[in-house]
């Protein structure tokens, strides 16, 4: 299989740590680098700062090679090709780090990590990942709900430029997995300016919804297309639920057009909440 059109994918790198979300993470990772032909990079990440004497330190990096051995053995055998890094200092600094390092395309990671001998692993970890990656991240509950291979995408859009390269990335995803995908884009409720009008958010809600459609379309997708009211996060969690999603795609930054902030901070807001795995994706 190639790469999905217009989503350059070549190394998925996968954060590990020992917990139930990072194994979850590395199952997304897998069916996602078998589909597009992509290699994985696992990572454990040493936190030191949390170790008061250097036999903790010692015990920690042994715990770790071989989590990341046993991960790297689960790759292997689902036929796509792994490589592994141990490193030391601050998680989502290394985390970072290697994505620059190492040409990661993207990153996929548990929203809850481990505590143990004194060090958090992921976690709280993964926001500020997803706060500050260049790269699209791919956020897993523990919990998470859904199917692999992926049946049925929602793309939350406002139809800013800075949604679109989430809208490629669902569309390429879907076509690549054969999925159906669910484009959303949530009219926010509440008080409005004379010139933030009902009417100004449904048209550029329509003009959002045509343009995954006219993408989808192109590549043969079904695209269904929903216009809602309310909170943009709680709507989003909702229609993944209603959908019973397997993925949702969304940006990092959204519309600030008419003075409303649709997008953004509603990524993070959607990681914290969503029990569909959530793939976060840069606007740049």
């Amino acid at each position: 299989m190639t790469n999905p059109p217009g989503v350059d994918l070549d190394r998925v790198l996968v954060p590990i740590d020992g917990s139930d979300g990072a194994s979850a993470a590395l199952d997304h990772a897998i069916s996602i680098a078998a589909a597009t032909d992509a290699e994985i990079l696992l990572l454990a990440v040493v936190d030191p700062y949390g170790l008061s004497t250097v036999t903790e330190r010692k015990e920690v990096e042994a715990e770790l090679e071989d989590l990341v051995t046993d991960a790297a053995a689960r790759v292997q055998d689902a036929g796509v090709d792994v490589s592994t890094a141990v490193e030391a200092g601050f998680p989502h600094e290394e985390i970072l780090h290697v994505v620059e390092d190492h040409a990661v395309d993207l990153i996929a990671m548990g929203t809850h990590g481990r505590r143990g001998l004194g060090r958090f692993v992921l976690g709280s970890v993964a926001e500020k990942v997803v706060r500050l990656s260049p790269v699209p991240v791919l956020t897993v509950r523990t919990e998470a709900t859904g199917q692999r291979p992926y049946r049925d995408i929602v793309i939350p859009t406002d139809g800013s430029d800075a949604a679109a390269p989430a809208e490629r990335w669902g569309v390429d995803l879907a076509e690549e997995f054969g999925a159906e995908l669910h484009a959303l884009s949530v009219v926010p409720e509440g008080p409005v300016r004379s010139s933030e009008t009902v009417d100004a958010y449904e048209e550029m809600a329509r003009a959002a919804l045509d343009r995954v459609a006219a993408r989808g379309a192109s590549f043969a997708v079904d695209v269904s297309e929903t216009i809602e009211y309310g909170v943009p996060h709680r709507v989003i969690v909702d229609r993944c639920k209603d959908t019973d999603a397997d993925l949702v795609v969304l940006g990092t930054h959204g519309r600030t057009g008419v003075e409303r902030f649709v997008l953004g901070s509603v990524a993070e807001k959607v990681v914290r909440l969503s029990e569909t795995p959530v793939l976060v994706v840069p606007s740049e």
